[in-house]
This record gives C-alpha cells, structure tokens and sequence, in this order.
C-alpha cells in the first residue's frame, strides 16, 4: 500500500523549509523564499485507479506561505473498486495555503471520493478551487461525492457535503444535464467577488455567497468547464489579497 504524499514549510531567516515525502504524488520546489515555497505535485504513478486511495497530508506553519500548483489534471478511471482522493491541511496563524486544482474527471463506471478537511489557526488563510468534470468525451460520467470539512480555532467554519452519484444529480434542482464544476473558495477571510458575466453566458449558474463566517464560495456549474470565464479569474484575484504582505 502506498503511503501519504506529505509535505510542509516552515519560515527560517534566510530560506524557507520545505520538506516532503512521495506517496502516489511526489514534490517539486518551484520558488522560494525566506517564508514560504511554491511547489508543484506530479504523479507518480498512473492515477486515479480503480482502488487508489490518494492522501494527501500538508502543514504549513505559523508565518509561512505555501503555492501548491498541480500539475496535470486527473481521471478517476472505471473499476469495481472506489477510489478516492483526501486533502488534510493544517494552517498556522499567519499562514497562507492557496491551491488551484486542476480538472478531476469522473469516468462512467467508477464511485470516487474527493475529501478536504482544513484546519486553520490564528490569523491562517486558505485559498483552493475545485474544478470537477462528469465523464470524459462521449460519457455521463460514474458517481461522485465531494466532502468538505473546515474549521478554525472556534469551530466549524463550513462542513458540505455533494452527492453528484448518477442518481442523485438527476433529481430535481440538483445537477441535471450539467457536466462540470468550477469551485473557489476562500477561509479565514470574506473577498468580494470580482465580477459577473452576463446571466446564462457561461453556463446556467454562477453563485456566489459569504459565509456565516470568516470566508466565501464561487462556484460555477455548467455543460463544459471551458465556457466558465469567472473562476480562474477570481482565484487569481482573491490569491493575490490571500498573499499580500505576506510573501517576500
């Protein structure tokens, strides 16, 4: 069985410290400075098959930045055996995580699991997007279910759970015919959206929301990932607020 990838960073005076562990992923410095990296994951192995259980364990400490860029998109390929995909990260007062996915495709014919649980400290500020695609060309695409687990020195900051099994999206008002998602989100702080196309340009919804908390949601949902014009462009923006002051 394949361990977790892990990784963390640490400020020092003069050079960060970045240290990591390959798993099913393994770690590539990208740049660096005095309080953080930015880094890029590859795959060391063929992913996501049927049965991979790829776990994913990040600390960034108090202080210290981290860019996490990864680095190819990823197929949940068909199988009897779910497979899965778990984010666990811990973020120190001060610190910055951000995280800009790259498509996670679903192929027909396989149940997987996407989990991320965050836990932030202090002043700590996490910055991720999610983009999700049902089925590669010519499918629907098997069944998904996301989870989402946040929470700070207080308590929980947001717990969600989406069920996108082939079921489940075909109910009313869920998921319908749609194909992809596009989701950034922001904790620790509440950004503003940066703007709006006009209404049904991009895909039937764009939904922005607050949280009751410190942080807020985008998310996109439409019939291909390459019509959303909103969410790389707010990432990018609400990147640049999570980072201010913070990086050398």
């Amino acid at each position: 069985m394949t361990g977790p990838t892990r990784l963390s960073v640490a400020p020092t005076g003069s050079r960060s410290r970045v240290h990591h562990t390959t798993g099913h992923l393994t770690v590539r410095v990208m740049d660096q400075d005095a309080d953080g990296a930015r880094v890029g994951l590859l795959a060391t192995q063929a992913l996501l098959l049927s049965g991979d259980d790829v776990r994913i364990e990040v600390d960034v400490a108090p202080g210290a930045w981290l860019d996490v860029v990864e680095t190819t998109g990823t197929v949940a390929y068909e199988g009897e055996a779910p497979s899965s995909w778990t984010v666990d990260a811990t973020v120190g007062d001060g610190a910055v995580l951000t995280w800009a996915g790259k498509p996670f495709v679903v192929s027909d014919e396989i149940a997987t699991h996407r989990r991320t649980r965050i836990r932030l400290h202090g002043t700590g500020r996490t910055l991720t997007q999610e983009k999700v695609v049902l089925g590669r060309a010519g499918q629907l695409g098997g069944d998904l279910s996301m989870f989402l687990e946040a929470s700070d020195d207080s308590g929980p900051v947001q717990v969600e759970h989406l069920d996108l099994g082939q079921r489940a999206r075909q109910l009313p008002g869920v998921f319908g015919n749609l194909r992809a998602m596009d989701t950034v989100t922001a904790l620790g702080w509440t950004p503003e959206p940066t703007g709006a196309p006009e209404a049904g340009t991009t895909g039937p919804g764009e939904t922005y929301f607050p949280l009751d908390r410190s942080g807020a949601v985008l998310r996109w949902m439409g019939i291909g990932r390459f019509r959303d014009q909103l969410c790389d462009a707010t990432f990018a923006a609400w990147r640049q607020e999570a980072m201010r002051d913070r990086r050398h």
